[in-house]
């Protein structure tokens, strides 16, 4: 296997085990550690560090090495006003240009079958959310923003994962994404538009409590 493939896995485990809190913020990273592991050379590792680091999922200081990044609620905040830019970016695009047919029913089934059995957990949500947002970026041609959006929602998939926590809000996660598309099925930019900054919004009101309850999951873990 070549350094390269083995940097992915590693990289691909560690970022996992970081938004989903089994890494809580605070948590220490040696390379040691992560050699051992994984069975590996150091140069692996340093790369898989260096790509968490990018990503600004983990923390590298001088003389104390890499750790989880420990959460800052106002950048948190600010990530999700970023979200409202771009998307609404997205969502004027797409009501210029027009949705296609097979994305717009791909995603009115999908959404349709979580709201016909609210059974889904958290996290099945929470991904079935962040792969519609990037879907509509990927509909609009806008591989930038698709791109920014995936870096938003590693960051802040911990605290997503804290909100939609129970049937109700699920519901209506599930309701305001299909009023969404509609929206969008119909060019109506101004319904669209209302909608998503409502939701996403929704959500960044949700920042305090659903931190609250990472923590508490995380605690559990531990």
């Amino acid at each position: 296997m070549s350094s390269d493939a083995r940097s992915s896995i590693i990289y691909n485990t560690i970022s996992t085990r970081i938004i989903n809190w089994s890494y809580p913020p605070g948590y220490r990273l040696t390379e040691e550690m992560i050699c051992s592991e994984f069975n590996v050379s150091r140069s692996p590792v340093r790369e898989a560090l260096n790509a968490l680091v990018s990503e600004k999922l983990v923390l590298k200081e001088q003389h104390k090495g890499y750790s989880v990044r420990r959460i800052d609620i106002q950048e948190i905040n600010e990530l999700y006003d970023t979200r409202v830019v771009l998307e609404l970016a997205v969502v004027k695009d797409i009501c210029e240009k027009g949705l296609d047919e097979t994305i717009y029913h791909t995603l009115k089934n999908e959404w349709e079958v979580l709201l016909s059995d609210l059974r889904a957990g958290a996290e099945q949500s929470v991904q079935a959310d962040e792969h519609f947002h990037e879907a509509l970026a990927d509909a609009a041609g806008n591989q930038v923003i698709k791109q920014f959006l995936h870096e938003i929602d590693l960051r802040i998939h911990f605290v997503r994962l804290g909100d939609i926590t129970d049937q109700a809000r699920l519901k209506q996660t599930c309701t305001d994404h299909l009023a969404l598309l509609e929206a969008l099925h119909q060019n109506d930019y101004e319904r669209a538009s209302a909608i998503l900054t409502r939701n996403i919004l929704w959500g960044k009101e949700k920042v305090d409590s659903a931190i609250k309850e990472a923590l508490f999951h995380a605690h559990q873990m531990a």
